[in-house]
């Protein structure tokens, strides 16, 4: 059977089921919560199109890739022990204040640079520096 738009809807409730058993087991919710976080996620809309052919892919890998709650990296080491985004851009941070530049205008410069930052950040950096 070739697989298309039409006929991919065959395809999709076994697939839920076993990621809705997998999404209640691992964050611990009720059926409905489950379901609904199911065919709310990203991972049922690319599903649902035949052209992504993620209905290739067994239900634990899909749920691995889309569903599955990354474990999350502690802030303080994001960019390495004690190393802000900032440090970078100290100087030239430093030089833009004595300019007069307001916080929120520095933080503007820096996002034309890649850097995106808000002004509270901007504040915390310098009473560190």
């Amino acid at each position: 059977m070739q697989v298309t738009q039409k006929n991919l809807y065959n395809l999709i409730p076994p697939k839920a089921a076993k990621i809705t058993t997998m999404l209640r087991s691992s964050r611990n919710m009720a059926v409905k919560q489950a379901l609904l976080t199911f065919y709310t996620s990203r991972a049922y809309r690319l599903l649902e199109r035949e052209e992504t052919k993620l209905w290739h892919a067994s239900p634990e890998q899909i749920f691995a890739e889309h569903l599955s709650v990354p474990k999350r990296i502690r802030k303080s080491y994001q960019n390495g022990p004690g190393r802000s985004k900032l440090a970078p851009y100290a100087e030239q941070i430093k030089a833009w204040q004595v300019k007069g530049m307001t916080l929120r205008e520095i933080a503007a410069e820096l996002q034309k640079y890649g850097c995106v930052t808000t002004a509270q950040n901007l504040s915390r950096f310098l009473k560190k520096k």
